[in-house]
């Protein structure tokens, strides 16, 4: 029994060596292989590389212009002159075009704006005796100007440039529509000392509203006649004004200025306020001729131009209105005009006629007839039918109105001469 556990225990203390011997062995082992360059695996695929991600920071986007900040804007616009001044128009256009963008959140900012009372003037300045540019708003000159300023029929408002920053904000508005819009407006209508921004408003009011405004631009209109204000630094749209202003009375075919136009026919200054003659002519017809002539025949009106301009449109109630048959007749016998005046005043009456002193050929079969019987009796006097010219004037007049065609300039050859045109029918009408 001894001798089988001492046998059993030499065979532990074996083992027990064996083990520690081994272990030692795979240390050494182990150790010697961390101490060896690791060699890849050549079978195994490279991983793929990681690329560094640089994160950058968007830029925030620019604050989008206030209404006033564009208001500004077109108040520092500079046009200068040639090219510069083609840049500058085109940026005015698109800073009110950016202003409509903005609906009705810009319409405080307009209206604030409007009433600061300050302008920039967009119209050419540099030729006062041009016509009309519809590209910058339609700018006028002369007595022609003055007429297309008093026709509000064919004012201009679809411009390509506003004539002034004002009137470009105006027409804004009504791009924007609504009634803050209208409001806006009609409060301009009602405080503005320009007389066309009076037109414009009036026009464009009516448009959207029509009637409901026609009572404040009258007043406006009558206020600004009567009233004139103080422009400081007036333009040629200023020079225009009471164009513009006898225009809205016409263009409303309002009757109730007449009494106050015919006290302002003759000037201080012994001329023609012709704005006015036509505002009554147009709007009161034939029963504007007594007006007309006591102003023919007032001692005050001195230039003789301006009296043939009142003749003539008297002379244009021929055959309907016994003053006007009176001064045709006394036109005809009176000494101290020639032949050529007498010509002309002759001629009127079948219409037609030249430049500022053209008239309608009249329609209505008993003024024609009334004419007709007129000028068959001037045939009839030895004066008449013995002068040169008018014995040569009468037959082709009666002709064209038993035609109600102009008379021909083929008919009238050699009956003139050469000389220059006079009378009521000629002279050069502006001086």
């Amino acid at each position: 029994m001894k001798t089988l556990a001492a046998i059993i225990l030499a065979l532990g203390v074996g083992f027990a060596a064996a083990y520690v011997v081994v272990s030692k062995q795979k240390d050494a082992q182990l150790e010697k292989l961390k101490a060896q360059p690791q060699v890849a695996d050549v079978a195994a695929p490279a991983p793929a590389p990681v690329e560094k991600v640089v994160m950058i920071s968007a830029p925030a986007a620019p604050a989008e212009e206030s209404a006033q900040d564009i208001l500004n804007d077109l108040l520092n616009v500079k046009l200068g002159s040639g090219s510069e001044r083609n840049t500058g128009l085109r940026m005015v256009v698109f800073k009110l075009e950016m202003l409509a963008q903005r609906g009705k959140l810009a319409v405080p900012a307009i209206r604030e704006f409007i009433g600061r009372n300050v302008d920039v003037t967009y119209s050419q300045q540099d030729n006062p005796n041009s016509g009309s540019n519809r590209g910058n708003g339609g700018g006028f000159g002369g007595r022609g100007g003055a007429r297309r300023a008093r026709n509000l029929q064919t004012l201009q408002a679809d411009w390509v440039v506003p004539p002034s920053l004002r009137l470009g904000l105006v027409g804004t508005l009504k791009e924007i529509g609504g009634e803050e819009s209208e409001v806006a407006m009609a409060e301009m209508l009602s405080t503005t000392g320009r007389g066309v921004e009076v037109a414009y408003l009036a026009v464009m009011l009516e448009e959207i509203a029509p009637g409901k405004y026609r009572a404040a631009a009258v007043s406006a209109a009558k206020d600004l006649l009567m009233n004139p204000p103080a422009i400081d630094s007036p333009d040629r749209l200023d020079d225009l004004s009471k164009s513009y202003l006898y225009g809205v009375l016409e263009y409303f075919k309002d009757t109730s200025f007449a009494i106050n136009a015919q006290q302002l026919l003759v000037g201080k200054d012994g001329r023609l306020d012709q704005d006015a003659m036509d505002y009554l002519a147009t709007v009161m017809k034939d029963q504007s001729v007594s007006a007309l002539y006591a102003a023919y025949e007032n001692p005050a009106l001195t230039n003789r131009f301006d009296k043939m301009r009142v003749g003539r449109e008297v002379l244009n109630y021929v055959g309907q209105n016994s003053q006007a048959n009176a001064l045709f007749t006394e036109t005809l016998n009176n000494p101290d005009l020639d032949s050529r005046t007498k010509a002309f005043t002759i001629m009127q009456m079948a219409g037609g006629g030249f430049g500022p002193f053209a008239s309608d050929s009249p329609t209505d079969p008993q003024v024609v007839s009334s004419r007709l019987g007129l000028l068959n009796s001037l045939l009839a006097q030895p004066q008449f039918a013995n002068d040169p010219m008018l014995s040569r004037v009468l037959p082709p007049t009666i002709t064209a109105l038993q035609s109600g065609q102009p008379i021909k300039p083929e008919d009238l050859q050699g009956v003139f001469g050469g000389g220059r045109r006079g009378g009521f029918g000629g002279g050069n009408g502006e001086n």
